[in-house]
This record gives C-alpha cells, structure tokens and sequence, in this order.
C-alpha cells in the first residue's frame, strides 16, 4: 500500500543518523528503505554493527509537522505498553533540529499486498490480545482520537455526490450517531489497524501505535473488518466483503455501527484536504469509501431489521 515515495534513509541528514547510531549503542552497518504508509520521511531496516537488525522512521517537521508530531507520541506510547502486547519495543528516539527519529525492535513477519484469510486470522489474533490490556492510564479516551466522526451528518449539510450517497447518507448517519457513548470503553485500542500496519508471520505484530487509546474492546477488529473491504482480500471484493461481514457477526451491534462511521468519515476527511495538499491521502480515502459501499449498504440493512 505506497502512497507516495518516501525519502531514502540515505538522505537523512549525517547527524541525525549519527545521534542514532549513538543511542543505539552500534555503528550503522547497512540499511533496507521500506516503502508504504502516509509519511514522506524515511523508513529503513537498519543493519547494526552489533549483528542487531532494527526499524527506524524519521521526519522532519519542516517536511510535515503532523507527523513529526505522530512519531513523539508513538515513542511515548510504545513505553508504557505492557510487554504482553505484540507490537515492537522502542529503542531510541532522537531529536536533531527538525528532524525526529525512532527506532523500534524489527518485527518479524512481512506486509502482504492484500489480505489473505491467514492474515485476517493472525491480525485478528493480535487485536484480541491487545485489547485483553486494560488501557494504560495515560491513554486518553478513544473519543479523542478519532476525528470527523460525523462524516455522514456533514455530507448532508454539504450535499451528495451521487445517487447512492443521496439514498444511504441519511440511514448511515442514523446508524452512526451517538458514537461518542458507545465506543467508550477501558481497554486498549490500537485505532489505527490497516495491512501496512501490520507484521505477519505465524502471529501478528501491530505496528504504528501513535493513536493508542482507551475505548471498547471490538474497536481493532471492526476496523479489521473495515480495513479488509477497503485494502481488498486476495480473492477479490466479494470475498473482502464475505469476510469482513463475518468477523463483524461475531462482534457486538455497536461494531458494524463503527463501520459505517468510518466510512462517513474518510468521506469527509477526504474534501476537507485540498487537492494540492497531500493528494495522495485524499484519493486514498475517497478510494476507501466507495470500496466500503456495498458492505455499508448490508450493515445499515442489517442493524434496521434488528429494531
């Protein structure tokens, strides 16, 4: 899943990758630029002279502020995690002027291009562990990290697109509201599950915690489910949908109800950012949206004839 290309770990400017190698304690060997994601800055598999092998990613504020931002907030949340959830453990992170950088432990697994059953299975897997964590106490509420939730209402204030937003925008705005109350909740939520933040292998490891909360425990999976349909399933759109609406089965009524909402709000998010302005990230969630269409259609058609 690229978005758009990143900046070679190689570019980085030569203190910054000094001040690294320092608070790693070994001289850089080697590196491996890794592509995917929303940032431009660097993300390399870094060769350590000590026969360690870790994960770096680095952004200069000057490039993006947002996620400069995003990266000292992952460090801060990767600390306080409990050493029972599977995601990687942070080793250093340096400042150097604009520049930002954070080295985690090397995930074992691999992105696969599109979701398989196996990969559902392993990430699911690994969601539910999680969230078997009560949320640190520092975590704010899932709530707060979260925005634009009420997509479906601002659409229509703004007005549809198409035929299909004018007949399903009003009924996803009413399965959607009072999200707030009903994705509360103490255990720890990832929020942020998408393929390319993930590491498979026999298990799963999550990566990207920087929008950790406290929220429902069904929150990671049915952004699993979501994730599925908009990402796409090796099989194709009729078996991403198949699977997505199985796992959500298994889950509470609410889980379906945050589906929905999701797609509400990369509909929303996705002409609040002016094409000039990352265009990437806008396609990319006009892209999730319209994927989303038909499983949103059977959620809503569900959830109505269980009143």
């Amino acid at each position: 899943m690229t978005f758009t290309p990143r900046a070679a770990w190689a570019d980085t400017p030569q203190p910054v990758r000094a001040a690294l190698a320092r608070a790693l304690g070994a001289t850089i060997a080697g590196h491996t630029d890794l592509h995917g994601g929303m940032s431009p800055g660097p993300a390399a598999g870094l060769r350590l002279a000590d026969g360690r092998q870790v994960f770096v990613k680095a952004v200069s504020a000057d490039v993006r502020e947002h996620n400069h931002k995003m990266i000292r907030q992952e460090s801060e949340i990767l600390d306080i995690l409990p050493a029972s959830v599977p995601a990687p453990r942070r080793l250093a992170t340096i400042e150097h002027g604009p520049w930002i950088a954070l080295a985690t432990t090397w995930a074992a697994g691999t992105t696969p291009p599109a979701w398989t059953d196996a990969a559902i299975a392993a990430v699911a897997g690994a969601c539910r562990t999680a969230s078997a964590h009560r949320a640190p106490g520092a975590l704010p509420p899932v709530a707060k990290r979260i925005f634009h939730f009420d997509g479906w209402d601002r659409l229509l204030d703004t007005g549809a697109a198409d035929d299909w937003e004018t007949a399903n925008a009003g009924p996803a705005a009413e399965v959607s509201a009072g999200w707030e109350q009903w994705t509360a909740g103490d255990a720890l939520v990832h929020r942020d599950i998408r393929l390319d933040n993930t590491a498979v292998g026999e298990r799963a490891t999550l990566l990207d915690w920087a929008y950790a909360a406290a929220g429902a425990p069904w929150i990671d999976l049915a952004q699993l489910a979501a994730d599925v349909v908009a990402t796409g399933h090796a099989l194709g759109p009729a078996a991403a949908t198949d699977r997505a609406y199985r796992l959500l089965r298994t889950l509470p009524p609410e889980a379906p109800r945050f589906v929905v909402g999701l797609a509400g709000m990369w509909r929303i998010r996705a002409v609040m950012t002016p094409e000039t302005v990352l265009p990437y990230i806008s396609a990319w969630r006009k892209a999730r949206t319209v994927a989303l269409r038909p499983l949103v259609i059977r959620l809503i058609a569900a959830l109505q004839g269980c009143r």
